[in-house]
């Protein structure tokens, strides 16, 4: 129907040099019962397997240090050899009130007119879906809010 055929060609490349091969690797070659997409397999495994030790090793890793760093934040810094109950607790609770003092740190207290600017942007953006920009002037002012925060 087109002006090219549908089977593909076949291209003969000929090397610049001479190549001669024994007749005993030719024929090796022939008898094989390796094909290309047994050998494609082989390669798939021996890759799946050499990912599967790495990550193996990787995870051994990575619990060792989860270990040592826990031990390191609980463990007094003095002596490593004995630990009491009473000083791992004193340690772990240290350690809570840390953490609670970080949470604190993090959280922002936001006025009641950035609420309802948001909340006038969600509403804007539910009621024009499909069509945000219908919404730009409430988010400029949501922004500003923010801005000046």
């Amino acid at each position: 129907m087109g002006s090219t055929t549908s089977k593909p060609e076949q291209k003969v490349f000929t090397p610049s040099a001479p190549i001669d091969f024994s007749a005993s690797f030719l024929s090796q070659l022939e008898n094989s019962k390796e094909s290309d997409y047994s050998r494609s397999q082989y390669t798939e495994k021996y890759i799946q397997d050499r990912v599967q030790q790495e990550l193996t090793k990787l995870e051994r890793e990575t619990i060792l240090k989860f270990q040592d760093t826990v031990n390191d934040s609980i463990l007094p810094e003095d002596s490593k050899d004995l630990i009491s109950v009473e000083k791992s607790n004193d340690k772990i609770t240290s350690l809570k009130k840390l953490m609670q003092e970080n949470i604190e740190l993090t959280k922002v207290e936001v006025s009641k007119e950035i609420t309802s600017s948001r909340d006038l942007v969600l509403k804007c953006l539910k009621d024009n879906e499909g069509r945000s920009l219908n919404c730009w002037e409430e988010v400029q002012k949501f922004k500003q809010l923010v801005k000046d925060l």
